[in-house]
C-alpha cells in the first residue's frame, strides 16, 4: 500500500511504506543552501533512524553514524530541479531542518536568461501582479543588487530587456524575481566577458572627489572593511570624509586612496 502525506506547504513530501522500511522524498528547485537532517536513534536503540540518501536518483550517503548530517548541493545552481529520497527505518522518522532551500516549482518560470554587450534580456511566464525583478551582479565576492524593474504581472510569455553596467574581464549575472508576497525566485547564473578597458581613477589622494574614467558600481570602504558610501556614478563626492587611508571597489577589484 501506497500512503502519500503533504507534510509542509509549497512541499511535495510523500511516505511510502516498504517492507520493514520507509521512504520520503523532498522536491523542487534549489535555492543555494544545504540540506541538514536530524537522525534519531531507531526504535532498538542501537542503530540510526537512516539507511540511504539519494540525491537526483544517486546513492550518496549510507547509514549515516551520527544524530545529526549535512547533505552537500553545491554542485546546483540555483533553480535547478533537486529530488532528495532518504530511506529510514520503521518506527521513526529523520526531520529535513530547513526543507525551504528546496522549493516546490510555483507557476512563475524563467524561461530564458542571455547577455550581450548591451543588453541583459530575459523571459519569464506565469507572473503575478505586483511583482518585481532586480538585476544581480557578482561583485567584491558579493551580490550587488543594481536596477529595479517591475513585472509585467501576466501569466503569458513576458520579455524584457535592460542595459548592463559591465565590469572589464568576466562578469557575473542573476535575476531576482520577487512576487507581491515576497516570495523569490531566482534566474540561472550568467556571465559574459567585456573587452572594456579598465575603469581608471584620480587622484589618489584626495581632496573632495574621485573621478571615474566611466559611470560604474563603486563603494567606499575603511581600513576594518566597513561601508563608508556607494553607488553607480562617474564622479565620488568625499568632502564628509576624515583624513586617512581608504579603498575604493570598482570594476570587480580594490585600490587604495589617501583622503587629505
Amino acid at each position: 500500500m501506497v500512503v502519500l502525506r503533504l507534510c509542509l506547504p509549497l512541499l511535495f513530501l510523500a511516505n511510502l511504506c516498504l517492507g520493514q522500511n520507509t521512504e520520503f522524498t523532498l522536491a523542487g528547485e534549489y535555492q543555494g543552501r544545504n540540506v541538514y537532517v536530524q537522525n534519531p536513534l531507531s526504535p532498538d536503540k542501537v542503530n540510526f533512524c537512516v539507511l540511504e540518501v539519494y540525491l537526483n536518483d544517486l546513492l550518496i550517503i549510507e547509514k549515516p553514524k551520527s544524530s545529526a548530517f549535512e547533505i552537500n548541493l553545491s554542485e546546483f545552481s540555483i533553480g535547478q530541479s533537486v529530488v532528495l529520497r532518504i530511506t529510514h527505518r520503521e518506527g521513526c522518522s529523520p526531520k529535513i531542518i530547513n526543507p525551504q532551500v528546496i522549493r516546490a516549482r510555483s507557476r512563475f518560470q524563467f524561461l530564458s536568461f542571455n547577455i550581450d554587450e548591451n543588453s541583459i534580456n530575459w523571459f519569464t511566464t506565469g507572473e503575478e501582479d505586483k511583482g518585481k525583478f532586480f538585476i544581480e551582479q557578482y561583485l567584491s565576492n558579493q551580490w550587488f543588487t543594481g536596477a529595479e524593474i517591475p513585472a509585467k504581472g501576466t501569466l503569458n510569455n513576458n520579455h524584457y530587456s535592460v542595459s548592463p553596467s559591465h565590469h572589464s574581464g568576466e562578469n557575473t549575472y542573476r535575476i531576482k524575481y520577487v512576487n507581491a508576497e515576497g516570495k523569490i525566485v531566482f534566474s540561472k547564473v550568467e556571465r559574459f566577458f567585456s573587452y572594456l578597458d579598465p575603469v581608471s581613477f584620480y587622484p589618489t589622494r584626495v581632496d573632495n572627489k574621485i573621478y571615474l574614467s566611466r559611470e560604474i558600481p563603486f563603494e567606499v570602504v575603511d581600513p576594518q572593511g566597513n561601508l563608508i558610501t556607494k553607488g553607480i556614478s562617474r564622479e565620488i563626492t568625499l568632502n564628509h570624509l576624515q583624513s586617512g587611508l581608504y579603498y575604493l571597489r570598482i570594476d570587480n577589484r580594490q585600490e587604495s586612496f589617501f583622503k587629505k
